[in-house]
């Protein structure tokens, strides 16, 4: 895209081209004045209708104002008159007395003309004043309101403004009308006098469109064009509201106006070349200066174009010189002497972010970024004052914010008179150079400030450059190391054997990395890192060798000792009397002492391949795992647990685990150390002594002979069910029985025999009663069932069933045997010692009553 020439090369390169435009502007120019010329015409003859129009409407608002007031005083003058013609009893009877009732009429209305009477029929009855013909009658707009019964009405009698009134009787029938004409002297003397008025001319038009003139009768030759342009307006115009419009016609102005709430017209007249004849003279002298005025600037442009013609050749030599200072890469900048910017090149501004337009005319301080040191300008200014060309660097910022380093060469220019006339700038950008620079000082203090030793090696095994590290190390200067070998500084043997197999590795292309212990002038023998990695120049050429030395003694101590107290802390475990374990995440063994070995009975490998998690037995395994899986996630601190085992042999321990991540911040990388203890035997003799507690617990609460609850735990239960009966209410009963005739089986069959019927009564109680029933020994033959959630009808009714079946049991030895049988139910305020007794009392009452039955209490 074709750059924007500077302002000073531009204007004089259009002055070859202004030849034919400047013509051109100038003939666009007559134009507009011509245009301009024809706008004012045109508003001048708007302005002179318009006035025209204004003072047309302004004679006829005082005409009708005239009109106006005389008809109101017709009317009132109208109105007495007819009040008193209406109060006679015979209205139009009496015909003599009419005529001096019209003449004081007249006297107290100056602007009335005459007065009429007219009948009914339209007959003249009698006048006063201006009469016309006597025997004229009454006119078609008078008869015309008396057979409409309109009231109050106006129109014209005899070339006269007109106002009439209906005298009506006193039964509302229409008698005649009063007519009273105004006169036309007082209301034309009201209209507006003057030249500016003059050639006006007033008409009044009726509803039946006839026009009558006022004012402006010599018309001659026109008076019949004006009245036909009359007639065609007043046909085509319709009564309107108050107020006042303008007509413009072809030949004429014309102002209407609507007179007071009655159908007549006002209508102002006045001929347009009459308005324009003023006008015609300024529009004539206006062309004739116009033509003038073309005259002139055509003489005036053919002595431009001359001069021209002349710079043109001096536009195209600076066109020459402006291009090839366009082309230049380097940014280029001309300024006045007061440092103001007259011309910058394409370079300049594409680098600096700004437009020509923004740059030209400011100061080349717009680029300062406050980071050039004063000495720089000073030592500029010096320079130019003496007339010589300047040097240096400028720290610049761009459009974007971007700051960049300038080097600028800044000379002036003189005129031919030798004096400076401008100044000349040229620029280059050096801001990469002095970043690299910059960047190669921070790298070298980087370099220095390592605490590795860095080294940069040719291929011939010679020292190019070191860090300070390096000649600390070495306990020599920069000039005793660089360029010595590393043969000399290291020792043959040491380099030879350590040092040469990792640089020869490195100028075959590859990196290399290799640890040994080294011998340093300054430091003396460190363990070291030794790292080597090609540097390659054009063509992929190993060129050198970037060495690194890092000094790893302290952790080859460190991890020396740290190996030894391992080995103590293993000897240690392994003399242990508890499992001591290392797992990774998923539970595979990293070490095992010898206690955990040999209690699973599996070695080091086989717990190293699958790990303690692979022995947990598979009943315990889920909620081993789900333990341990919280103690990964971070939910639990320690893992503990108590899960069996299943060793090599099959056989399932009990082992008591714990564990608590010691290592590795990641999950999968987390180390776990753990202890665990055997507790077989502990478990087993935890089982034995519950099962002896639970036998213990039984036979505390068992009868021994018949097996049944024992009287001691009965009467617990009982004392429960009478606590629950108080706070919720739940009933329970009783039952007690006696075997009837039981001391005659143990006198006569023995107690052995006795002691069989008692287990079969017992067992018969076991399998006749509910689940929820409790049966129990109460003492020697008696027996008692506590009976929770049962009332009385229902204890009754398994009492009557137990006893049927007794009753049908056979016994061994002693045949058949029964049983009697006292019922009895909780009620309310009872203790356990009262429902006892009521039920004991019915057993007697059914022993009384001759055995073998059941009694409810």
């Amino acid at each position: 895209m074709e750059t924007e020439k500077p302002r000073f090369i531009a204007s004089v390169q259009k002055m070859g081209k202004r030849g034919h435009s400047v013509i051109t502007l100038a003939l666009i120019l007559l134009m507009l004045v011509a245009s301009l010329l024809a706008w004012v015409l045109y508003r001048d003859y708007r302005h002179t209708l318009d006035s025209a129009g204004e003072r047309l409407q302004t004679q006829l608002r005082a005409y009708a104002s005239a009109v106006d007031i005389a008809f109101i005083s017709a009317d009132s003058t109208l109105s007495h008159a007819v009040q008193s013609l209406e109060t006679r009893p015979d209205i139009l009877a009496e015909q003599p007395a009419f005529r001096p009732l019209l003449l004081r009429s007249i006297m107290r209305s100056p602007e009335l003309a005459g007065l009429r009477l007219f009948d009914r029929s339209g007959q003249l009855l009698t006048s006063a004043g201006v009469i016309g013909s006597p025997a004229q009658p009454a006119p078609p707009w008078v008869q015309q309101a008396m057979d409409n019964r309109t009231r109050a009405f106006m129109g014209f009698m005899q070339g006269y403004l007109a106002s009439a009134r209906l005298v009506v009787d006193a039964r509302g029938k229409v008698q005649g009308a009063l007519v009273a004409t105004v006169e036309p002297e007082g209301i034309e003397a009201e209209l507006e006098r003057g030249d500016a008025y003059g050639n006006q001319h007033l008409f009044l038009v009726d509803q039946d469109n006839q026009a009558r003139q006022v004012t402006g009768m010599g018309l001659s030759d026109d008076q019949s064009k004006l009245k036909q342009a009359l007639a065609g307006l007043v046909e085509l115009d319709a009564f309107r509201a108050f107020g006042t419009r303008l007509v413009e016609g072809e030949r004429y102005l014309f102002a209407i106006r609507q007179l007071g709430q009655q159908p007549v017209r006002a209508i102002a007249a006045i001929k347009r070349s009459d308005v324009l004849a003023s006008w015609k003279q300024l529009a004539l002298s206006a062309s004739g200066s116009l033509g003038l005025l073309s005259l002139v600037a055509m003489f005036f442009l053919k002595r431009w174009r001359d001069s021209l013609i002349r710079e043109r050749k001096v536009a195209n030599d600076l066109t020459h010189l402006y291009q090839a200072i366009e082309q230049i890469p380097s940014p280029i900048a001309i300024t006045d002497l007061n440092c103001h910017i007259l011309y910058v090149n394409a370079a300049y501004v594409s680098r600096s972010g700004w437009s020509r337009d923004e740059l030209l005319g400011q100061k080349p301080a717009v680029l300062a970024s406050g980071h050039t040191p004063e000495a720089t300008y000073e030592a500029l200014w010096a320079s130019l004052e003496r007339g010589e060309a300047w040097e240096g660097e400028f720290v610049n910022r761009m459009r974007n914010g971007s700051e960049r380093i300038d080097k600028t060469l800044i000379t002036p220019v003189h005129d031919i008179d030798g004096r400076a006339a401008l100044y000349f700038a040229i620029s280059s950008d050096v801001t990469e150079k002095r970043e690299y620079e910059q960047r190669l000082l921070r790298y070298r203090e980087i370099v220095n400030a390592s605490d590795e030793l860095m080294a940069l090696v040719s291929s011939d095994y010679i020292h190019q450059q070191v860090n300070s590290g390096y000649l600390r190390y070495q306990g020599a200067t920069r000039e005793d190391v660089e360029g010595c070998s590393l043969k000399q500084v290291y020792g043959s043997q040491q380099f030879n054997d350590l040092i040469k197999p990792v640089l020869d590795q490195s100028l075959s292309g590859e990196p290399c990395i290799a640890e040994a212990w080294i011998d340093f002038a300054g430091k003396g023998r460190r363990f070291c890192r030794i790292s080597s990695n090609p540097v390659r120049g054009d063509g992929h050429v190993v060129e050198s060798l970037a060495v690194n030395l890092a000094d790893l003694t302290a952790r080859r101590h460190s991890e020396e000792a740290l190996r030894a107290s391992e080995a103590r802390f293993r000897a240690l475990a392994d003399f242990a009397p508890i499992g001591i374990f290392e797992s990774d995440a998923s539970g595979r063994n990293t070490y095992a002492n010898r206690y955990f070995e040999e209690s699973l009975g599996l070695n080091h490998e086989q717990l190293s391949g699958e790990g303690w998690a692979s022995l947990i037995h598979p009943e315990d395994r889920d909620a081993v795992f789900q333990s341990w899986m919280d103690v990964i996630g971070g939910q639990r601190n320690a893992w503990q647990c108590d899960t069996r085992m299943i060793g090599r042999d099959g056989e399932v321990r009990w082992f008591r685990c714990a564990a608590r991540r010691y290592d590795g911040g990641d999950q999968a990388e987390a180390g776990y150390i753990g202890m665990v203890s055997d507790m077989t035997e502990q478990i087993e003799h935890q089982r034995i002594l519950e099962q002896k507690n639970e036998q213990l617990e039984r036979l505390s609460i068992t009868d021994a002979l018949t097996g049944l609850t024992n009287r001691g735990q009965v009467e617990k239960l009982l004392n429960s069910e009478v606590h629950r009966y108080e706070r919720y209410g739940n009933g329970c009963s009783v039952i007690m029985l006696d075997i009837d005739h039981f001391k005659q089986v143990n006198d006569t069959c023995g107690h052995a025999v006795g002691d069989q019927v008692l287990r079969q009564i017992a067992a018969l109680m076991r399998e006749n009663t509910r689940l929820s029933d409790i049966p129990g020994r109460w003492g020697g033959e008696e027996f008692l069932i506590l009976c929770p959630e049962t009332d009385e009808k229902g204890a009754y009714q398994l009492a009557e069933n137990l006893r049927q079946r007794i009753e049908a049991e056979r016994f061994p030895v002693i045949g058949q045997r029964t049983c009697s049988f006292g019922v009895a139910a909780i009620e309310p305020g009872d203790q356990a010692r009262e429902l006892l007794k009521r039920a004991d009392d019915a057993l007697y009452r059914a022993k009384n009553n001759g055995r073998n039955q059941v009694v409810a209490g």
